[in-house]
């Protein structure tokens, strides 16, 4: 009875450790699949997470090129424009230096100018006088010692000589008081032929004559016997005659 017990006990001790093999390979196995089940879904999660950068990324791209293209059409414009910003400073410069030395010739020679104007103006008829005289008290004294800028005394020249040539061109009429003998005075009228001549009568055409520009100012010297004739040209200048040819006295310097 001894054998089959000890056979019993040596088949025991030998199971037991047949046993504790298998428990702990199953164990390590599990572990292992559990690694292996985490790597798949950390590569996963990975994958999924750059198929959206991917397309984030693809779109990011898409915004820089359209905004390099935008940036160089910008650069473009800038470019351009600095080209006519160049083309307008160098335009510009070119004017200025011709209006420099248009400037320095009119500086070297308003002061004449201003001295030659003044001398004529004993030689303008009165009603242009008047009509000037703001243009002409702006004159300055010293022509070589005035605080008027240049551009302040050509346009008063030009303002001054512009009234005298729409003086010359046209026909004036005005009424005036004339002195005649022993310091009378008659009123007249008064029509002036631009510049060079006028005719004035009184309202009987008893009266009458011709005035013309010396350098002392205006004569008018009365004419015996054309006080008819030059009522008569005043009243078909106002249209209360009809148009006629009349003759009157002329001077011709």
């Amino acid at each position: 009875m001894k054998t089959p017990i000890l056979l019993a006990l040596a088949l025991g001790t030998i199971t037991l450790p047949i046993s504790s093999n298998a428990n702990d390979n199953l164990a390590q196995t599990r572990a292992q699949l559990k690694k292996w089940v985490e790597t798949r879904q950390i590569i996963s999660s990975e994958k999924a997470d750059w198929i959206t950068e991917e397309a984030i990324l693809a779109d990011t791209e898409l915004l820089l090129k359209a905004e390099l293209v935008r940036l160089n059409k910008t650069l473009e414009d800038v470019n351009a424009s600095a080209t006519a910003a160049d083309e307008d400073r160098s335009e510009l410069a070119a004017k200025k230096e011709t209006l420099q030395a248009a400037s320095a010739v009119v500086d070297g020679s308003i002061g004449a100018l201003e001295t030659e104007l003044k001398s004529i103006l004993p030689t303008l008829p009165e009603p242009l006088v008047e009509k000037i005289k703001p243009l002409i008290r702006r004159l300055p004294d010293d022509p070589n010692n005035t605080k008027m800028s240049l551009g302040e005394r050509v346009q008063n020249i030009v303002g001054i000589l512009s009234q005298a040539d729409k003086f010359n061109t046209t026909i004036t009429q005005t009424s005036e008081s004339r002195e005649i003998e022993d310091g009378k005075l008659v009123e007249v009228r008064t029509l002036y032929w631009g510049l060079g001549q006028a005719y004035y009568v009184d309202a009987s055409g008893e009266y009458a004559g011709i005035g013309y520009p010396t350098e002392k100012g205006w004569e008018w010297p009365r004419i015996e016997g054309a006080g008819l004739e030059i009522k008569r040209l005043l009243d078909v200048y106002e249209g209360t005659e009809e148009i006629q040819f009349i003759n009157v006295p002329a001077r011709i310097k």
